[in-house]
């Protein structure tokens, strides 16, 4: 199985990169957004905020090239190629015979830099990864970015 380009803002030469950015930065904004949405008293309850909340600005794409830089220093020693060699583990853990989703694995380990709770194991075989804690927030983007 080939994978194929689904999210192409990034503009990079590869899919699992682009991919795997979007999810991320879309993860990093849209858990800002609820907290900025909750914090003006509108709750969006039982809806997934990555498909509700605004386009995420470039701010998020940065904290999520930071993921990506932070991902290969912390794991080096497990991943010599870095993310492309954690989305290997991934695939080889989950034994499925097939790619994993980028922008999934992009948006999950966002989810775990945050600390929100949820982690790509949820649903996925455990493999050696080390996740850095990068802080977002509502405070994190200009109020201008919500609207």
């Amino acid at each position: 199985m080939t994978r194929e380009l689904k999210n192409d803002v990034v503009g990079s030469d590869s899919i699992l990169r682009n991919d795997f950015l979007y999810g991320a930065a879309r993860a990093f904004f849209a858990s800002a957004w609820g907290d900025w949405e909750g914090e003006e008293g509108r709750f969006h309850g039982g809806k997934d905020l990555c498909e509700i909340a605004p386009e995420a600005p470039p701010l998020a794409y940065a904290l999520a090239g930071e993921l990506w830089a932070k991902l290969e220093e912390l794991n080096r020693k497990t991943a010599p190629c870095g993310v492309y060699s954690l989305a290997e583990q991934a695939e080889v853990a989950d034994d499925t015979k097939c790619e994993i989703d980028g922008e999934e694995f992009g948006h999950y380990l966002a989810m775990q830099a945050m600390g929100h709770g949820v982690s790509w194991f949820d649903d996925h075989v455990e493999f050696p990864l080390e996740i850095p804690r990068i802080e977002c927030s509502c405070m994190t983007f200009d109020e201008a970015t919500y609207k």
